[in-house]
């Protein structure tokens, strides 16, 4: 039997600003337009943070963020954690280092399952039907393990900060 499950919306923007038509509206991603600097303080890693409210029937929505990380000095060590609505799903906490590599690219993907119990530690929502503010924290692992986003190590065969702009990403799944 064909499932009637199937992709009721999806986007994957970089986050220049873009506003992207959905079924509930028009969503507005964040304006990168720099590196993100990072303290031993939580802050929300630019460009992850959307508002977002998906079709009716939706069953899963899976949120993505992707960004390059990169060293500042000796060692990168960066502390990660996602949220909904303003609670923390915490078992999406992620810690990120590259060591020998100096800068990685990030894929940072979580589905976010809709129906029964809200359940913090994953994310999951007994309903959703208004706007919910998706985002990702992060903060360096200590003083002297600092990281930041978005900004390469090397280029072209050198040493060359060049800025990378991050990309974010709804995929609504569910019965049509």
């Amino acid at each position: 039997y064909p499932s009637s499950i199937q992709v009721l919306e999806q986007f994957y923007t970089p986050c220049d600003g873009s506003t992207i038509a959905t079924s509930a509206g028009n969503v507005t991603v964040q304006n990168v337009t720099g590196v993100m600097t990072n303290t031993t303080s939580y802050a929300d890693a630019t460009g992850s943070v959307i508002t977002y409210t998906p079709p009716t029937g939706t069953t899963q929505v899976i949120y993505e963020y992707q960004f390059l990380f990169s060293i500042v000095d000796n060692h990168n060590i960066g502390h990660f954690k996602a949220f909904i609505g303003g609670t923390e799903i915490t078992n999406a906490r992620f810690t990120q280092q590259c060591d020998n590599r100096l800068e990685t690219i990030v894929h940072f993907k979580w589905g976010i399952n809709i129906g029964g119990s809200t359940t913090a530690a994953t994310g999951r929502q007994a309903s959703w039907s208004s706007g919910k503010e998706l985002k990702v924290q992060c903060r360096d692992y200590g003083t002297g393990d600092e990281m930041k986003l978005h900004q390469t190590y090397y280029w072209d065969g050198g040493y060359g900060s060049q800025f990378s702009q991050p990309q974010i990403g709804i995929t609504a799944i569910g019965a049509a």
